[in-house]
């Protein structure tokens, strides 16, 4: 019986999917605790390491259900995996590492996220700096036998690889690779001419979770695909080439770059002597469009054409209100209603951001201190704040805060001023909802629209401006994914640079924070990137809403170009872009808030 026993026990160890028995699953939960005290190690449901595995990880994070076989060796690793993936009995591990849902890796098999430098040729290629670059797998992946992945490789959902493959470059979806170095064998899609594969023998289960799809991965601004060609350009008869998403956004950069001129051009205009932008071609005058003008010219560290920065600064400079310090529109101007010390003008409250931030990107600052939120006293703060319309209209409540708390940054940054946000991050720390990690409240007409996009704004000024955590991030996370999801703001055809923007950068912003979801996020970033990249119309940029390409304009190019900057950063190929949003939308925090 002792000897069944045992044998029992070293077969779980090498095929954990037989099921554990009430008392070895008590014991796996020992063994988990011990590794989560060891090393920084999350576990989901039913997962299950071998005692018998060798793991020594950076970080480790376990999907639902997924499992480390006896032999397995994760090392020196950041290690992220959805649920139902498996590690097999001697599968080697190392580096950065994020994988979907449904990844099963053979016996034998290694990866690794991270490289050694080998630049320099007169140092030791030891004694040179480690590179980490990451490999990022898709869903329901099958990595065969003896294979190797290598450092900066990105293997899309639903793919094949064959046993002994050597992967040095980025696998599209459904695609079986194999060889050395790895090519494609065929394509797993119908209607694709199938090829005889390389043998795979590994016991592995397939688990599909269909979130990608191959027009996602592999569409690149209206050139064809395919995953690798040896030797001389496309030839007649040859497949269409592949090009990774990298590549795609490293084409695209490039391209708006050479069309950056005639694009700002377009936009232009002398009327009776005066320069002006206008959002679109017979658009009524407005502030911001002089604003989104700097700022994408400055996204590629340039002017606008036919400006000079002192004509620009000026020009910004003479829409502020010396007395109240806002800016309020000279072609819209607030009516007679208007209690500016009380903030209640929504184009006064954006104008302190577009103009403040467009002169910062010149070099310059407001020429005048933000008079009302410097007056504003903490009773009547908490009074507005109280006041503002969580239940219905989230998005205006952070509005409002945006615009209070930017008036904060100002005074501070360019002033001198003492008076510090803090009264404002106590009443959002206390306000913030623990079971959404938002403030405010879902509609019945909109769902999660007004609070996710509300987040976007207040977060914006606040915790992203200070550089401060946020206080739920996870919470938050799961939340703003789950509006992600709703059909009625985010099928193609119904995409705003809006709705956008107030998803993305919450999720970016989350992520500098915690890694939770981090695979799906990735997932989805780069599948929305797949389907905004083709809207870009040369010479005119983006529309506003995405579908509509012959509404291209300032706000909405500048508002995609920053969007697709966010996506790319959470896919971890942010490297790709030679430009980066400056001004509103900029990435870093803009003033360090230190905490006493």
């Amino acid at each position: 019986m002792t000897e069944t026993l045992s044998t029992k026990a070293q077969a779980l160890d090498y095929m954990p999917w037989i099921g554990l028995s009430e008392q070895e699953r008590l014991q796996q939960d020992r063994h988990q605790q011990q590794l989560a005290s060891d090393y920084p190690c999350t576990f989901g449901e039913a997962c299950f390491v071998s005692p018998q595995a060798i793991v020594l990880p950076d970080k480790l994070t376990l999907g639902d259900r997924s499992y480390i076989a006896g032999g397995a060796i994760v090392r020196s690793t950041r290690l992220v995996t959805g649920s139902d993936c498996s590690i097999n009995s001697y599968s080697v591990l190392s580096g950065d590492i994020t994988m979907g849902n449904g990844v099963r890796i053979a016996s034998h098999a290694s990866l690794y996220g991270f490289n050694h430098g080998y630049a320099v040729t007169d140092v030791p290629v030891f004694r040179q700096p480690l590179t980490v670059k990451g490999i990022v797998i898709g869903d329901d992946v099958w990595i065969g036998a003896g294979a190797v992945i290598l450092d900066g490789v990105r293997i899309g959902s639903h793919s094949i690889v064959a046993a002994g493959a050597i992967v040095t470059r980025d696998v599209p979806a459904y695609s079986i690779v194999g060889g050395n170095p790895a090519k494609l064998i065929r394509s797993r899609l119908a209607g694709e001419a199938a090829t005889t594969a390389e043998p795979m023998t590994a016991k592995e289960d397939s688990v599909v979770s269909i979130k990608d799809s191959m027009e996602s991965e592999a569409r690149s601004l209206g050139e064809d695909t395919e995953y690798s060609k040896q030797g001389a350009g496309p030839r007649a008869g040859d497949a269409p080439v592949f090009r990774t998403m990298y590549e795609q956004l490293a084409d695209f950069s490039k391209q708006v770059q050479v069309q950056l001129t005639p694009l700002l051009g377009f936009y232009f205009a002398t009327i009776e002597g005066e320069k002006l932008f206008r959002d679109r071609p017979g658009a009524g005058r407005t502030v911001r469009a002089y604003c989104d003008a700097v700022e994408i010219a400055a996204m590629f560290g340039n002017l606008p054409p036919g400006w000079t920065k002192e004509e620009l600064i000026t020009t910004l400079e003479s829409f502020q209100d010396s007395r109240t310090g806002l800016l309020p529109d000279p072609w819209s101007l607030p009516g007679p209603e208007d209690r500016p010390e009380l903030l209640t003008d929504h184009l006064s409250r954006y104008h302190l951001l577009a103009v403040g931030y467009a002169l910062e990107v010149l070099g310059s600052t407001l020429p005048y201190p933000v008079a009302v939120a410097e007056k504003m006293d903490t009773a009547t703060l908490y009074q507005q704040l109280n006041s503002l319309p969580w239940a219905d209209n989230a998005w205006g409540a952070g509005d409002w805060i945006d615009c209070y708390a930017t008036g904060l940054y100002h005074n501070l940054k360019s002033f001198g001023s003492g008076k510090r946000p803090d009264d404002l991050f106590g009443w959002l720390a206390t306000h913030c909802r623990r079971d959404s990690g938002l403030w405010g409240l879902p509609t019945a007409k909109e769902g999660w629209l007004q609070p996710v996009n509300g987040f976007y704004r207040l977060t914006r000024a606040t915790y992203a401006q200070f550089g401060l955590p946020l206080p739920y991030p996870e919470r938050s996370i799961d939340t703003v994914l789950a509006h992600s999801r709703d059909r009625r703001f985010f099928r193609l055809e119904a995409l705003n640079a809006c709705n956008v923007l107030d998803v993305v950068h919450p999720l970016w912003l989350c992520q500098k924070q915690s890694d939770y979801r981090q695979a799906e996020i990735r997932t989805w970033a780069e599948k929305l990137l797949g389907e905004v990249l083709p809207f870009w119309v040369p010479g005119r940029g983006f529309a506003f809403q995405l579908s509509r390409q012959q509404e291209t304009g300032l706000q909405g190019t500048e508002m995609w170009l920053s969007i697709i900057c966010l996506l790319a950063d959470l896919c971890g190929l942010s490297s790709a872009l030679s430009y980066s949003p400056k001004g509103v939308h900029r990435l870093e925090p803009a003033y360090a808030l230190s905490v006493e």
